[in-house]
C-alpha cells in the first residue's frame, strides 16, 4: 500500500492520498503490534506462536515504508523542510527497530529471529528466511532514511 499511495501521490499530487499514507503508517506505529519501546511485534512473538505470513510482514512493511520515504523526498513538489519533516516524523521508529533486529533479535550465526524485542537467548525465538529478509528490510530502511536525510540537509546547509 504505502509505495503504492506514494506513486499515486507522485502521479495525481492528491493530498488526501499523502494523508492517507500518513494515517496507515500512523495507525502501525499507534497500534498493538508496537510494543513500549517503539518495536513492531507479532502477536505470538513472546510466545514463539508466529506464522510464516507474521514474519514476512515485518519486513514487507519497512521496505514499502522506505520506498514510501525515498518516492516522497524525490519529489520535485515537495519542500525540503516538509521532506525533512517527514523523515524526522518516523526516524525513531525506524531507528528503534533496526537497533533491535541488530542488537537483540541477531544471533551469532547472523541469523535474524522472528521476535526482535527477544531478550537475548530467548528460547521462543524463531529463525527461518522469511525473518531474515524481514530484519535486512529494517535495517535497510534505517539506511535509507539516514542518507535520505543526510542528503537533505547537506541541500539546505
Amino acid at each position: 500500500m504505502l509505495s503504492g499511495l506514494s506513486k499515486l501521490y507522485k502521479y495525481t499530487g492528491d493530498p488526501e492520498v499523502f494523508k492517507a499514507a500518513e494515517n496507515l503508517i500512523d495507525s502501525v506505529i499507534a497500534s498493538s503490534l508496537v510494543d513500549h519501546s517503539g518495536i513492531l511485534t507479532e502477536n505470538g512473538d513472546q510466545s514463539g506462536t508466529t506464522n510464516q505470513d507474521q514474519w514476512m510482514f515485518k519486513g514487507i512493511f519497512f521496505g514499502h515504508l522506505g520506498y514510501f520515504l525515498a518516492d516522497i523526498c524525490g519529489l520535485n513538489n515537495v519542500d525540503v523542510a516538509s521532506k525533512i519533516q517527514l523523515l524526522q516524523k518516523y526516524s525513531n521508529f525506524v531507528h528503534a527497530n533496526a537497533v533491535a533486529v541488530w542488537d537483540d533479535a541477531r544471533a551469532q550465526t547472523g541469523g535474524v529471529g522472528a521476535w526482535w524485542a527477544a531478550p537475548v537467548g530467548s528460547q521462543v525465538q524463531k529463525y527461518s528466511v522469511e525473518t531474515l529478509g524481514s530484519g535486512i528490510a529494517a535495517v535497510l530502511c534505517s539506511v535509507r532514511l539516514d542518507q535520505l536525510l543526510h542528503s537533505l540537509e547537506t541541500t539546505t546547509a
